[in-house]
C-alpha cells in the first residue's frame, strides 16, 4: 500500500470548467501530483463557465482522482443558492467520510459554507486543514448588505465561520491586506500565509489587423478602456462609467468594453442607458480561451475596480492577467489594497479612488494621448508580474507550504 500523502482538495469549479478562475484549483493539484502526493479533488458538476470544446488537459493524466458531486437537482423554484451550498457540502462531506482517511485537507472558499463543513470533517479525522481564501466569509455577505453583522444569523455565522478559520492549519491569504483581515478574524499570524494568485489562460496578445475582436467589434482606431471578467458586489461601476460620460465630448474615440458577466453588469447597463453611452459602452459575454489574446489585446488601457468595503476581503485576479501580458492598468480603488500596493509598487499603471470621477476622467483624457507613457507601465507591470508573480512561483510556494504543513504532523 502506498505511503505517499494523501490530500483531499475541495473546490465547487474545477475541471472541465471554463471560467479562468478554476484554473488556479487544477494548477495547485496538478503540481502536488507531480511532487508525489495522492490528490483527489471533489467538485461540482455544473460549470461557472462552460468550456465548450476547448477543454484544457485533464488533471487525471497527472494522477489526479476527480470526484465529481451530482448537481442539485431539485425544480428551480427550490433551486436556492443556499440549499445548492448546503446540498454539494452534504454530499461532498458524506463522500469523504465514506473513503480512507487522508492525509491533510485542502478547501478553497467556494462555496462558503463549505469551509465551514470541511473544517468539521477535519477535526472528526484529526487531520490538518487548510484553506485557500480566495474570499472572506461570511466578511464578503455582510459588506454587500445580504446580512446584517449585528444580527442574530449575522452573529452566529461570524462565529461559526471564525471558529472553521481558527482551525486552520494555515490559510493563504491573496496578499498583506487580506492577511490583516484574517488576523482581525482570529487566525494566527503564523497560521498564514501569502500566495498572491497568477494569470490564467493563453498569455500571448493578438494585436493589430489580425485581431479578431478590433475586426468584429467595431474598435479600429479606437481608445479602448477593457474590464475583462466578473463584474460582481464588490466592484465599482459608478465610477468609472460616469467618467467615460465626462471625457465622451473630448475623446470621441474612446470606447469602454466590459467582457466578462457578474451580479453588476445589469445595474451597468442601466447605468450606460441613462447617461446615453450605449455608443461609448459595449458589452459582451465571457469568450472562450481562444479569444482571450484577442480581447486582451483590443485593450489599450485595462481596468479593475475595488469598492472600499471590500478591501482585503477579496483581490481581484484580472489584475494579474493584465500584468503578465504586459498591459497597464487603470485601478478605481482603496489605495491601501492588495491592488493599490502592486500598482504603486510596480508603477505598472494609475490608481484613482472611488468616486473621484473628475480625476479618472482627467487621468483618462492626460493618458489616451500618451503611448508612451501606456508602453512603459505596460512593461513595468510584465517585468514586476515576471520577477514576482509568476506560476511557477505561487506553485513552488503552495509545494512549500504544503510540506510544512505536514511536517507538523495532525492538530492538538
Amino acid at each position: 500500500m502506498s505511503t505517499r500523502p494523501n490530500v483531499v482538495f475541495i473546490e465547487q469549479f474545477y475541471f472541465p470548467e471554463g471560467w479562468g478562475g478554476a484554473q488556479i484549483p487544477r494548477d495547485i493539484t496538478i503540481e502536488f501530483a507531480r511532487a508525489g502526493f495522492q490528490v483527489s479533488v471533489y467538485c461540482g458538476s455544473d460549470q461557472y463557465v462552460s468550456a465548450g470544446s476547448e477543454c484544457a488537459i485533464s488533471p487525471a493524466r497527472f494522477g489526479v482522482a476527480i470526484k465529481h458531486i451530482p448537481r442539485y437537482a431539485l425544480p428551480h423554484r427550490f433551486g436556492r443558492r443556499m440549499l445548492a451550498q448546503i446540498w454539494f457540502c452534504v454530499l461532498t462531506a458524506a463522500s469523504i467520510i465514506l473513503r480512507p482517511k487522508p492525509s491533510v485537507f485542502v478547501v478553497q472558499t467556494n462555496p462558503p459554507l463549505m469551509v465551514v463543513a470541511a473544517s468539521w470533517i477535519a477535526a472528526i479525522f484529526r487531520k490538518p486543514l487548510v484553506i485557500i481564501a480566495q474570499d472572506i466569509y461570511p466578511e464578503v455577505m455582510i459588506a454587500h448588505g445580504m446580512i446584517k453583522r449585528e444580527s442574530i444569523f449575522g452573529r452566529m455565522l461570524t462565529a461559526v465561520f471564525r471558529s472553521a478559520y481558527r482551525s486552520a492549519k494555515c490559510v493563504v491569504s491573496l496578499g498583506p491586506k487580506m492577511t490583516a483581515r484574517l488576523i482581525e478574524k482570529g487566525v494566527f499570524e503564523s497560521h498564514t500565509c501569502e500566495i498572491a494568485n497568477w494569470a490564467t489562460g493563453d498569455l500571448t496578445l493578438i494585436r493589430g489587423p489580425t485581431n479578431e475582436i478590433v475586426r468584429d467589434w467595431g474598435l479600429s482606431g479606437k481608445f479602448v478602456l477593457l474590464y475583462s471578467g466578473n463584474l460582481g458586489i464588490a466592484h465599482d461601476v459608478q465610477t468609472m462609467v460616469r467618467a467615460v460620460a465626462l471625457v465622451k465630448p473630448t475623446i470621441p474615440n474612446l470606447r469602454l468594453v466590459i467582457v466578462g458577466a457578474g451580479s453588476r453588469i445589469q445595474e451597468t447597463q442601466h447605468l450606460v442607458e441613462e447617461l446615453r453611452l450605449q455608443e461609448e459602452v459595449l458589452f459582451a459575454p465571457a469568450v472562450s480561451s481562444r479569444l482571450l489574446p484577442h480581447t486582451l489585446g483590443a485593450a489599450d488601457l485595462a481596468l479593475v475596480t475595488l469598492l472600499p468595503e471590500f478591501n482585503g476581503l477579496v483581490v481581484p485576479s484580472k489584475l494579474l492577467g493584465y500584468m503578465a501580458r504586459g498591459l497597464p492598468t487603470l485601478y478605481v480603488g482603496p489605495p491601501d489594497s492588495d491592488v493599490g500596493r502592486i500598482i504603486a509598487i510596480s508603477g505598472g499603471g494609475i490608481s484613482v479612488r472611488n468616486g473621484d470621477v473628475l480625476d479618472l476622467a482627467a487621468r483618462i483624457t492626460n493618458i489616451a494621448n500618451d503611448r508612451a507613457s501606456l508602453d512603459r507601465m505596460g512593461a513595468m507591470a510584465a517585468d514586476y508580474y515576471r520577477l514576482n508573480l509568476r506560476q511557477d512561483i505561487g506553485l513552488s510556494r503552495y509545494r512549500q507550504m504544503l510540506d510544512a504543513v505536514l511536517d507538523e504532523g495532525e492538530p492538538s
